[in-house]
């Protein structure tokens, strides 16, 4: 089973201690962002119309929006991860999530700080991306902004973490049910877009909570000890698409 999760992993090109070593890139210096559209199999992070993060804003294309349909009770995080890139928690492969009829299994999560996306032009500290993928290797991707405030006691079951070697992981065996953690108001924004390191495959289907989550002082600072600095990827151009909220 962890077999399968680390291929899922790979599958969807996010940040891996082996994709590191195949194709280096980074937030800094010639592996900036700017630079990974150069590296090999990653040209869409350069071509691509779709591109993610985006700035979010409040629109006039309210509309009803599916319903989000949890299964995370059996959720199981395997595998802690810092590699590099971000902190990862990937998850045993018995968890979805539904949405548009289709089903979708919950891979892993992991952190950027600063956030990527922005609402408006403003940035929260913190951005967790839950990825999903489907049998048919579509992705989708729940964001949760975080601002600073109370302490997430929830969020304290994977305070194991905290004991992680810099670049290197640790098996676990721990029940955590992510929805324990999204926010209370399930309203949302909806577009099309990326992932948001290489290889920045596209489409995504990307939702992000309106409602933002609260962490405390220190809780953001131990998430963000295993985060190279500023690794988020810049704001992309809209390109016409649409963004929906309801």
């Amino acid at each position: 089973m962890r077999k399968n999760i680390l291929a899922l992993c790979l599958s969807l090109g996010l940040a891996t201690s082996a994709m590191a070593e195949q194709t280096h890139w980074g937030y800094q210096g010639d592996n900036a962002p700017e630079n990974w559209g150069n590296l090999p199999d990653a040209q869409t992070c350069a071509s691509g119309k779709t591109q993610s993060p985006i700035d979010i804003f409040d629109s006039k294309n309210n509309k009803q929006l599916p319903a989000l349909k949890f299964n995370y009770q059996h959720a199981d995080i395997k595998q802690i991860i810092d590699n590099g890139h971000s902190l990862q928690f990937n998850f045993d492969a018995n968890s979805t999530f539904s949405y548009e009829n289709k089903t979708y299994k919950l891979v892993q999560f992991h952190a950027h700080e600063p956030a990527e996306h922005t609402i408006n032009g403003v940035r929260y500290p913190l951005e967790l991306h839950f990825v999903h993928q489907a049998a048919d290797h579509s992705n989708l991707v729940i964001a949760v902004f975080v601002q600073e405030g109370k302490e997430n006691s929830y969020f304290e079951k994977l305070s194991v973490f905290k004991q992680l070697v810099k670049n290197s992981s640790e098996n676990t065996d721990i029940l955590f049910n992510p929805e324990h953690i999204y926010p209370k108001n399930h309203s949302y924004y909806r577009y099309t877009g990326s992932l948001t390191t290489p290889p920045c495959s596209e489409p995504v289907t990307w939702i992000l909570f309106r409602q933002p989550i609260t962490l405390s002082k220190d809780e953001i600072e131990e998430i963000s000890h295993y985060l190279p600095k500023n690794n988020n990827r810049p704001v992309q151009p809209l390109n016409n698409r649409i963004i929906e909220n309801n």
